[in-house]
């Protein structure tokens, strides 16, 4: 789907890893948005950053971009974007339960990524891992939006899709070692 409609708006001079790196590049000015409170504008960047997840997965596949640093980076972008923006949201507006116990989850995926990785094994992103960032992803958004427009009904179905999340990060997490057993 994006391949037929967003991703023709990219030149080919793009390419995914230019995208990951706007990610990293752009996660501190994210958190400062939202750490200050001025969501007019941390909201719409953080969906914009956020979306280039997709977008350089996306045009990594259909492209035939894949590299051995986005397979590593892609995913550290990711934990390091969901991770700061979760740090400031527990501090203001989640529960300090459920955003503790989902960067200790993110924390053990990246460790266990980087340890495979000085093996010389890459795993590749699949469908469990794509559904927890997705997730993450609409969860924060919920929060941000609930904390813009003072909604509760948002913040109730924020912290219902990050513990969600929390399940396909689990589940992940158990897919990953029964990868490696087999």
């Amino acid at each position: 789907m994006l391949e037929r409609s967003v991703l023709r708006l990219f030149p080919r001079l793009v390419q995914p890893n230019h995208l990951t790196m706007f990610r990293l590049l752009m996660t501190p000015v994210v958190v400062w948005l939202i750490y200050i409170g001025n969501y007019a504008w941390g909201v719409p960047v953080f969906l914009a950053v956020a979306f280039t997840d997709a977008m350089d997965g996306s045009m990594a596949r259909t492209r035939d971009q894949i590299t051995k640093w986005g397979i590593v980076f892609d995913p550290i972008a990711d934990k390091l974007l969901v991770g700061a923006v979760l740090v400031v949201l527990v501090l203001q507006k989640l529960s300090f339960y459920l955003g503790i116990t989902i960067i200790g989850v993110e924390l053990v995926v990246a460790l266990a990524g980087l340890y495979s990785h000085r093996k010389g094994e890459v795993y590749m992103a699949n469908y469990l891992g794509k559904m927890k960032m997705c997730l993450q992803v609409f969860g924060l958004l919920f929060v941000l939006l609930s904390a813009w427009t003072g909604n509760t009904v948002l913040h109730s179905l924020a912290t219902i899709t990050l513990a969600l999340s929390l399940a396909f990060a689990v589940a992940n997490v158990v897919a990953f070692g029964l990868r490696k057993a087999i």
